[in-house]
C-alpha cells in the first residue's frame, strides 16, 4: 500500500517564487486527501497532473489566507470539471460563511455535494474515516483557532500463505484474510487464521502541524508518528518575532520531534526573509538529526 505526501506549497504569508502558500496532497492506496489550500493550490495540483476530482477530503488548518484562499477556486473548478462524488471538508468555524458569500455574489451553484464540518474543541479528536485512513484533529497554538491533523493508516488484510491455499474455498480465504478462523459444521476450528496467513503489513502515520507555537499538547498529539511535518517560520535568532506572531522556530520543531519520538521530520513554512532551508535544517538537526526540507514539487514516502 502506498502512503505518500506531495508538497504543493511550503511558504508562509508572503510567498516567494519557489515557495507558494501552504498545501499538501496525501495519497494512501490511490485515495487522495488535501491538507490546506493556500492561494494557487489548484494550479500546483494541475502542474503535478493530479486529478482534482479524485480528492476525497480537504482539511483546512486555520483561516489565515495563506492556508485557505485557494479553496473557493478549487471547489469551483471541481464543479466545472464535472465532479459528481461528494466532497468532505473539515475547517474551523468561518469557512462556510466565506464560501456562502462568494457563491451568493457570483451566483455559483455546485453540481456536487460538499459537506463542510466545523472543527472545534481543545482536545485531539477523531474527524474522518474511510477504508484507508483514520484522521484526527488537534488544537495548535496560534493567533486564531487552528488545528493540526494526524493521519493513521488502517491495517490491511492478512496475507494468505501460498503453500496452504490449495483446496480452500473462496469464502474461507476471505475469512482467513480478515483474521477469522474457519469453522466446520460442528463449530470446531477447521482452519486457524494464524496458521494460514501472515500478519498484515505495518501501519504508518503522518502528522501535519501548520502555524503553531511550541506546545506540549501538540507533542502528545503527534506521539510516535512515522513522519511529522512541523512549521519552522523563524530561526532561533528571531524568536522574538516567532513569539509575537505565534509561530515556532527551527530549534523548537526539532525539540517537538525528539520529545514525540517520531521517526522523521519535515520542516516548512519559512518566513520570506530566508532565501533557503540551509540555516533552518542546520538548527533543527542539532535537536533532531533526521530532519528534511519540505521542498515544493517533491513527494516523500511515509511507509518506507
Amino acid at each position: 500500500m502506498t502512503f505518500t505526501v506531495k508538497i504543493l506549497g511550503s511558504g508562509s504569508a508572503s510567498p516567494l517564487k519557489e515557495r507558494h502558500h501552504s498545501a499538501q496532497l496525501v495519497t494512501i492506496n490511490q485515495a487522495s486527501y488535501l491538507i490546506d489550500c493556500g492561494e494557487g493550490t489548484q494550479y500546483r495540483l494541475i502542474e503535478e497532473r493530479v486529478n482534482l476530482n479524485k480528492i476525497q477530503a480537504i482539511f483546512i488548518s486555520h483561516l489565515h489566507g495563506d492556508h485557505y484562499l485557494g479553496f473557493v477556486g478549487l471547489i469551483s473548478t471541481m464543479g466545472l470539471l464535472g465532479r459528481k462524488n461528494p466532497l468532505k471538508v473539515y475547517a474551523p468555524a468561518g469557512l462556510l460563511e466565506i464560501v456562502t458569500a462568494h457563491f451568493y455574489i457570483s451566483k455559483t451553484v455546485l453540481e456536487y455535494e460538499m459537506q463542510l464540518f466545523e472543527l472545534k474543541g481543545d482536545e485531539k479528536y477523531f474527524v474522518y474515516e474511510d477504508e484507508n485512513v483514520n484522521v484526527s484533529a488537534f488544537p495548535l497554538v496560534h493567533g486564531v483557532v487552528a488545528y493540526g491533523f494526524r493521519l493513521d493508516e488502517k491495517p490491511g488484510q492478512r496475507k494468505l500463505l501460498k503453500e496452504k491455499i490449495e483446496g480452500l474455498l473462496v469464502q474461507e480465504m476471505v475469512l482467513l484474510k480478515q483474521g477469522q478462523d474457519v469453522m466446520d459444521e460442528n463449530g470446531t476450528v477447521k482452519y486457524a487464521f494464524e496458521e494460514y496467513t501472515h500478519p498484515p503489513t505495518k501501519c504508518y502515520s503522518y502528522a501535519y502541524c501548520s502555524d503553531t507555537m511550541y506546545s506540549e499538547k501538540v507533542i502528545e498529539a503527534v506521539k510516535r508518528v512515522d513522519v511529522l511535518y512541523h512549521e519552522t517560520t523563524y530561526l532561533e535568532e528571531h524568536k522574538d518575532k516567532a513569539i509575537r506572531n505565534n509561530h515556532a522556530t527551527a530549534k523548537e520543531a526539532g525539540i517537538v520531534a525528539t520529545k514525540a519520538l517520531v521517526e522523521k521530520l519535515f520542516i516548512g513554512h519559512l518566513s520570506s526573509r530566508y532565501e533557503d532551508f540551509e540555516a533552518h535544517l542546520a538548527e533543527t538537526r542539532i535537536e533532531f538529526a533526521n530532519t528534511h526540507a519540505a521542498i515544493e514539487g517533491k513527494t516523500f514516502t511515509v511507509n518506507s
